[in-house]
C-alpha cells in the first residue's frame, strides 16, 4: 500500500551482536528515534535481544532482526538507532554495561553499522547515592 506523496524507507537488518565489554553475559536494549516528520508504518520500534553467554570468548552473539517501514513527510530527524547494552549476572540483576546511537544510512544499499558505546562513570559514593537515594 502507499502512502500518499510520503517517501517511505524499509531498514531490514539485524543487531549482531557485541565485543569488547568487561564480562559475558550480555544484552541488548534498542530503539529506532524519529522526527516529528516520520511514521511508522509497519515493525517494532524497539525491542530486547536475549542473553548470550558465549562460550568462546568476548563476542556476544544475538543476530536480532530488526524490519522496519517508515514514510516521512520530509527528511529532518532522520531515523537513528538506539542502543542499551547490558550484562546479566548469576543471579539475574542487570546491570548497564554501555549507551549509543548510530543514524541510519541515507543511502540505499546494504551497509554494515558499527556502534560505539559509552557509559557514564563515578565514584563509589555516587553510584551508592544513586541506588540508594540518600544524600
Amino acid at each position: 500500500r502507499r502512502y500518499g506523496n510520503m517517501a517511505e524507507v524499509h531498514l531490514i537488518g539485524e543487531i549482531v551482536g557485541a565485543e569488547g565489554f568487561p564480562s559475558q553475559n550480555l544484552f541488548c536494549k534498542w530503539g529506532l528515534s524519529v522526527g516529528s516528520a516520520w511514521e511508522v508504518l509497519e515493525g517494532l520500534q524497539e525491542g530486547q535481544t536475549q542473553v548470550d553467554h558465549p562460550q568462546d570468548g568476548e563476542f556476544a552473539k544475538w543476530s536480532h532482526p530488526i524490519d522496519i517501514h517508515l514514510a516521512c513527510k520530509g527528511l529532518q530527524g532522520w531515523p537513528k538507532l538506539h542502543f542499551q547494552v547490558w550484562h546479566e549476572d548469576y543471579f539475574g540483576r542487570h546491570e548497564p554495561y554501555g549507551y549509543g546511537f548510530t543514524h541510519v544510512p541515507t543511502v540505499p544499499g546494504i551497509h554494515q553499522l558499527r556502534c560505539c558505546t559509552w557509559k557514564p562513570s563515578g565514584s563509589f559514593k555516587d553510584q551508592f547515592t544513586l541506588a540508594t537515594g540518600n544524600d
